[in-house]
């Protein structure tokens, strides 16, 4: 199940909330899975402009992944202080839930609450795209 920006969108690259439930996992995810070279650039461009913005990401608790490629991009310094990250090719994050919780009455609580925590990523990558949060 998918929660986009209602400004942006999938076909926008845009942040959201995706919500995952399986007999084998089941977790809130949020962020950008793969999004064109426009929005990679954007959010690459934000990281190294805005870098308090984003170590308040980093510092959140958050682990922040997806694809990466083997060296910085063309054009980012080498040895930024957050060169791993501008590596990213995605920016994911997510929020694991047991299969206890989903079966519960409180799992909207606490997906709610996965929602907040996952925050700090889809206000900065919102903000990086131009889009209110």
């Amino acid at each position: 199940m998918q929660f986009w920006h209602k400004k942006g969108g999938k076909k926008t690259h845009a942040a959201g909330l995706y919500l995952h439930l399986s007999p084998r996992e089941n977790f809130a995810g949020a962020g950008v899975w793969h999004p064109d070279p426009a929005t990679l650039s954007k959010v690459r461009r934000a990281i190294v402009e805005r870098p308090e913005s984003w170590r308040r990401v980093r510092e959140s608790g958050l682990k922040v992944e997806g694809d990466s490629l083997k060296r910085a991009p063309a054009g980012f310094d080498p040895v930024h202080e957050f060169v791993k990250d501008l590596m990213l090719k995605d920016f994911t994050a997510g929020v694991r839930f047991r299969s206890s919780q989903v079966t519960s009455p409180r799992f909207l609580d606490d997906f709610i609450a996965a929602g907040n925590r996952l925050d700090p990523l889809n206000r900065f990558l919102s903000e990086a795209l131009g889009l209110p949060w």
